[in-house]
Formats: structure tokens, C-alpha cells, sequence
């Protein structure tokens, strides 16, 4: 009888030991997704699709009038990045292309030496020198540009039968993404629009003075693939 006391007694720690051996133990909080540095130098290249306008006063065509130039677009570009403790990335990037987005089309205008006369416009080669903004968030890097950005615009005019070129010089704006594949390949896709101010080109084309401006603008998407080290 003097047996029991310690035998409910050796019970009670058994049940409770396997009570405990029941309880899971917590799970293990996951690792933080991994943030790629963008610290350091790249390069790379680039091809998409550009909308060009030329906004052309009512002085000259009638009621006014924006003609369209769009074609495809390749380039490349090299840039630097730091990429702070906060995960905020500042950089400055340099970029060239080339367009393929000429156009023709036959001039409505209150001039009669205008009238009816056929015009080609496009731009040949883009540069552009942006600064950007963007914040590193796992692999990939979502920033904003802005900077200085320039063109050549070319063309020919029935009335003179002769070739014209201005080199335009304005601004330039950007959202862009890239993703980083490894420590050492990126891919991106970027937006940007170019105002390249006013030009004098239909005063150049026609021959004739006094003309008003036309406005040149441009916009684009693109997608690339760079390399940085």
C-alpha cells in the first residue's frame, strides 16, 4: 500500500513529459528577402519603340497640326550607382541610339507655296546624360531619371528639293525597373519622354523667313540588358 503514493506519483511525471514532448517547438521566423547592391559600374543594351511629334503652328499648317514620326529604336548606355545603407540607389547614366521612325505626308497650309507640297521628318540619333533616383527592394532596383537629353533631326521639303538636318537640345524624364538575374546581369524596362524645345526647321526647309517654330517631342519604351562589376 505504501507503493501507490509513488507509483500515481511517477505517473503524473510520465503524462507530463509526454505532454511536453507533444508541444512543437516555433517556427523558425524566414530569412529576409535578399537585396542585390547596385554599387558600381555597368553598361548595356537597349532596343524599343519611340513616338515622335512635331507640333506645327496654325501660321502655317491650317488649324494647326502635330505630326507623328514613330519607328523602332536601339542604343546602348553606361552608367554609376551607390547604393546607400537605406537601400536608396543615386546614379548618373549616358546613353546613344538610333531611330528608325521617318515620315511623309503632304502639307494643308493658309500658304499657298506651302500648299500641297510634301514633307519627310524623323530624327536620326538620340544622347541623353540623366541622373537617377530609385530604391533597391530584393533584386530589383525601381528608379526615376531626369537630365539633358539631344537629337538630329532630318528631313526633305518638295518646295526646295533639298535635304535639312537641326540638331535639337532639351530635356528628358524617365521611370524605369531593373532586375538583377545574377551579382553581375540585370535586365530592365524603362518609359522616357524628350522635349527638345522649338526649331526653325520649316523656315530651313522651305527657304522662306518669318516662319513660326514647330515644337519637337518625343516618347519611348525600351527594354535591355546590362552587365555591371
Amino acid at each position: 500500500m505504501k507503493l501507490l503514493p509513488c507509483t500515481a506519483l511517477a505517473a503524473l511525471f510520465a503524462a507530463s513529459a509526454a505532454g511536453a514532448a507533444d508541444i512543437s517547438m516555433p517556427a523558425a521566423a524566414p530569412p529576409p528577402p535578399m537585396v542585390v547592391d547596385w554599387s558600381g559600374f555597368y553598361f548595356g543594351a537597349e532596343g524599343g519603340y519611340g513616338w515622335l511629334a512635331g507640333e506645327i503652328p496654325e501660321t502655317v499648317f491650317t488649324a494647326g497640326k502635330t505630326e507623328a514620326a514613330s519607328g523602332g529604336t536601339a542604343g546602348v548606355f553606361v552608367g554609376y550607382d551607390h547604393q546607400f545603407d537605406n537601400r536608396m540607389v543615386i546614379g548618373i547614366e549616358g546613353a546613344y541610339s538610333y531611330n528608325w521612325n521617318d515620315n511623309d505626308y503632304v502639307v494643308s497650309s493658309p500658304l499657298p507655296i506651302l500648299n500641297g507640297q510634301s514633307v519627310t521628318f524623323g530624327t536620326e540619333w538620340r544622347a541623353s546624360v540623366e541622373g537617377r533616383l530609385g530604391y533597391a527592394w530584393g533584386k530589383a532596383l525601381v528608379y526615376a531619371t531626369g537630365g539633358y537629353a539631344a537629337t538630329r533631326l532630318e528631313g526633305s521639303f518638295s518646295l526646295t528639293g533639298q535635304n535639312y538636318d537641326d540638331v535639337l537640345n532639351g530635356w528628358t524624364a524617365g521611370l524605369g525597373v531593373d532586375y538583377a538575374f545574377s551579382d553581375n546581369v540585370f535586365g530592365r524596362l524603362k518609359v522616357r519622354y524628350s522635349d527638345y524645345g522649338n526649331t526653325d526647321l520649316v523656315t530651313k526647309a522651305t527657304g522662306l523667313p518669318g516662319l513660326s517654330d514647330t515644337r519637337l517631342t518625343q516618347a519611348s519604351i525600351t527594354a535591355g540588358i546590362g552587365f555591371k562589376f
